[in-house]
């Protein structure tokens, strides 16, 4: 490889579609659509295609195999339509809970840019800015489930600059330090009565009057709305290799540590008419208003992939990725003034898998072919702990794509892909209430990048 002096372009400045989070393709709140490319083998081969400079974020070793400087700009268009079917929802006293049906059906965005640039024969630096967990559901404010979620957002966005060093002209290692800034908004409705109860613990002088205005069970018109708020960010390093094991064969590895954050922010109510006339229900709420914190952990990663060529042609991908969900098991909310817990989200994650299948075809043309199928697993799937705010399953994944190169200097890249998600059933009590029925949930997803070659 040829010595280059390193031109650094300000990079950021093609940075201009705003990160906005998304109904997590992936895992829980995961989200792999960082490539257009890599997604027409629906995520096989991430680690060991490495022929552009999307390997940055799916394996920085693999910018060892690249010439010269590239840059790459898109998003992907992510499309998903959730369904809730009640099947007995009900509520403290055990009638039946009312409210809308719940759906969720919005379309989000997710731009990555990266930018490579070799800096010795040995030495090659890259620079990546990506999204690589969000989350956005909302339902309506009035839905039956209004007292597990109404809204839910949370994006992450992920800073990454890495080294390549080629140890032989077969063996390189990468390495890249990720700077992470996590934002997060959770709202839900609030069960007035259900505040009274849980501060008096006499459900009928809340039903009765004895502390005020009269609360209803589950009563829509007198439901109280919460509002959390909180960020932090943090550091994490990645660790890869790449290893031609033959001039056909190609294996890379990848190891992502997941950071740990402590968020920070403020838990705000807004009190319905009834529930601020009742000394019970605004005097437990206002015990929980104020400054918060949460500790999450997010997961580590490992993916291991391969490629083969089986001729000029042809190619065949395969992934296998691991995903330690466990770090997880329930993020407790705490109010700073008091230590009171504002609100505790149970999710008991196992770890889990993702495997992957993909095949490419260069038929020595501008154009180049992609098709991949995936199996992702879900961490939780339990009805006890499944959520509105994350109504996650198991996955199947069909995709295709694309590239098109106008020139050996600029080319574009496009993909499609159809998510099945296995239906999820739901069985989870909150304030008193039990949400009971199943989720109906699919994803599309339509991914378009512009390469640039210098």
């Amino acid at each position: 490889m040829r010595p280059r002096m390193l031109t650094f372009p300000v990079v950021a400045a093609t940075f201009t579609v705003l990160l906005t989070p998304t109904l997590a393709t992936a895992a829980s709140f995961q989200i792999q659509e960082q490539s257009a490319s890599r997604l027409g083998t629906a995520f096989a081969g991430t680690a060991s295609i490495a022929d552009d400079a999307t390997t940055v974020f799916y394996n920085p070793a693999g910018m060892s195999q690249l010439e010269g400087g590239w840059l790459i700009a898109g998003a992907s268009a992510i499309r998903p339509v959730a369904d809730f079917n009640n099947q007995g929802s009900i509520n403290a006293l055990g009638a039946p809970l009312t409210g809308s049906a719940g759906e969720i059906d919005d379309s989000h965005f997710v731009p990555h840019v990266y930018y490579v640039q070799p800096l010795t024969d040995e030495w090659t630096f890259g620079l990546g800015f990506n999204a690589p967990f969000g989350l956005a559901s909302d339902w309506d404010n009035d839905w039956i489930g209004r007292y597990h979620a109404t809204e839910s957002d949370l994006a992450v966005i992920n800073i990454n600059p890495t080294f390549a060093y080629e140890v032989t002209d077969r063996f390189a290692v990468g390495f890249g330090i990720n700077y992470q800034r996590i934002d997060a908004t959770l709202e839900n409705a609030v069960d007035s009565f259900a505040a009274c109860t849980g501060a008096t613990g006499n459900a009928a002088g809340c039903i009765g009057g004895a502390f005020g205005a009269p609360l209803a069970p589950a009563g829509l018109s007198q439901d109280s709305h919460a509002t959390i708020e909180g960020d932090d960010s943090g550091f994490g390093i990645d660790l890869s290799l790449f290893w031609q094991l033959s001039d056909r064969s190609n294996l890379g590895v990848l190891w992502r540590q997941g950071i740990d954050f402590t968020l920070e922010g403020s838990a705000d109510f807004d009190l319905s008419s009834a529930c601020a006339a009742n000394a019970g229900c605004s005097g437990a709420l206002a015990a929980l208003e104020g400054g918060i914190e949460a500790e999450v952990q997010l997961p580590d990663t490992v993916t291991v992939s391969l490629s083969h060529r089986l001729d000029d042609q042809w190619a065949l991908h395969g992934d296998i990725a691991w995903t330690r969900w466990s770090s997880i098991q329930e993020v407790a909310i705490v109010n700073t003034g008091n230590g009171a817990t504002v609100s505790t989200l149970e999710l008991n994650y196992d770890d889990t898998m993702r495997y992957a299948l993909g095949v490419t075809y260069e038929p020595g043309t501008p154009w180049t072919w992609r098709a991949g199928i995936a199996f992702d697993e879900a961490p939780q799937t339990d009805p006890d702990f499944v959520t509105p705010r994350i109504p996650d399953a198991d996955r199947q994944w069909v995709a295709v794509g694309l590239s098109y190169a106008f020139s050996d200097n600029y080319s574009v890249d496009a993909a499609y892909a159809h998510l099945w998600v296995e239906d999820t059933a739901v069985n989870r009590l909150e304030q008193g209430n039990t949400l009971i029925g199943g989720f109906e949930s699919s994803v599309d997803i339509l991914a378009l990048s512009a390469t640039w070659r210098f």
